[in-house]
């Protein structure tokens, strides 16, 4: 009875994660297409279906009931039946695949060129918000920014990217700001937790 439960546990994980990366991958497809007609001519579906399964068939059976959940959610718009059926992806659901890649983004190793300036990040997300705020802290100390002060952080390399997927995310347009300064006051500190030099 003992042993069942792990392998139901990693069982339900994996469906998890399956199901995930079918939402994700059905709505990064709608993304890139804007409107779909025929899925099967969708850019970049070869690979898509192959992460999905190796079988090409049951891949394609997954992403369908995939669009179907998502159209059911109201994060596609559906016009159409059969094979004139049309997809569109809805304010709705770029935002929760924006959040999707939020969750899972990681900053690339191959960008940390140090141009010799400071990225400060600094926000001022309501306390309603405050599982937004949590989650964005979260993503800039696991990406390795400096906290300065509680809503302050510091970082030397560009993050355009991640701050305007957080903006895409979670709206933070008006409470987020990023300012590119030359030199910080005692920065020795922070040159040496991200190892660098003048």
């Amino acid at each position: 009875m003992t042993k069942a439960r792990p392998r139901q546990k990693k069982a339900a994980t994996e469906a998890k994660t399956q199901k995930g990366l079918v939402i994700q991958i059905a709505l990064g497809l709608l993304m890139v297409a804007g409107t779909l007609t025929i899925i099967a001519l969708a850019p970049g579906i070869g690979a898509a279906l192959k992460m999905l399964d190796p079988n090409p068939r049951k891949a394609m059976d997954k992403l369908e009931r995939g669009l179907r959940r998502l159209s059911q959610s109201g994060d596609l718009e559906v016009e159409g039946t059969g094979k004139n059926r049309r997809y569109r992806i809805t304010p709705t659901g770029a935002q929760r695949l924006a959040r999707l890649r939020f969750a899972e983004y990681t900053y690339p190793p191959h960008t940390k060129q140090w141009d010799g300036k400071w990225r400060l990040v600094w926000f001022d997300i309501p306390e309603t918000e405050q599982y937004v705020r949590k989650l964005f802290q979260s993503k800039l100390s696991d990406i390795g920014f400096y906290r300065l002060q509680n809503s302050v952080f510091v970082f030397p390399y560009e993050c355009s990217e991640l701050i305007n997927l957080a903006d895409q995310a979670f709206d933070l347009e008006k409470y987020v700001r990023v300012a590119l300064v030359e030199r910080i006051d005692n920065e020795q500190h922070l040159l040496n937790f991200f190892c660098l030099k003048r």
